[in-house]
């Protein structure tokens, strides 16, 4: 026979307090500019996740564990130097570790191999957090809108027929 878990079941105060402060964290995060940006990823959990999950390939880029996303942070700040996401909105939901954000971006875009370009985009992002840290960090985009900024041709698809 298993042992019996006796801890108590979290108080609606303590799932509130858990839930405001997971929130002050999604905030720090979508309002860090700058250099500051080389210090986000402290915000994670040693094995933590983040990554763009809607790409070109159809594959996410997925950065594990927050030394790698300490350097993806050093990365994205050269090739996005001037980031921000405004029109910020916050989801909480039924749990108290997860969050939805929805909002946009801009800033300059600096890819080798491409002309430098002006990018703004709509985003939506996923937050799952454990132990007060940030555990997973989805990012979600349209990656034709990239493919503006960067001057590569969209290519278009008829959708005859479709009532707009």
């Amino acid at each position: 026979m298993g042992v019996m878990d006796m801890s108590a079941p979290a108080s609606a105060e303590e799932i509130a307090g858990n839930r405001e402060a997971n929130r002050r964290i999604v905030e720090q995060y979508m309002n860090t500019r700058g250099q500051d940006r080389l210090r986000r990823h402290e915000l994670f959990t040693e094995d933590g996740q983040g990554g763009l999950w809607t790409t070109e390939t159809g594959e996410p880029i997925v950065i594990s564990g927050r030394d790698r996303l300490g350097e993806h942070a050093v990365w994205s700040l050269k090739c996005f130097p001037d980031w921000a996401w405004v029109d910020i909105e916050i989801f909480d939901t039924q749990d108290p570790n997860q969050f939805w954000v929805e909002c946009n971006g801009r800033g300059k875009i600096i890819f080798p191999g491409y002309e430098e370009g002006f990018y703004e985009n709509h985003f939506i992002h996923y937050f799952r957090f454990e132990d007060g840290k940030i555990r997973l960090q989805r990012e979600f985009m349209n990656p034709c809108q990239q493919f503006k900024a960067l001057g590569i041709e969209v290519p278009r698809v008829k959708r005859e027929g479709i009532p707009t």
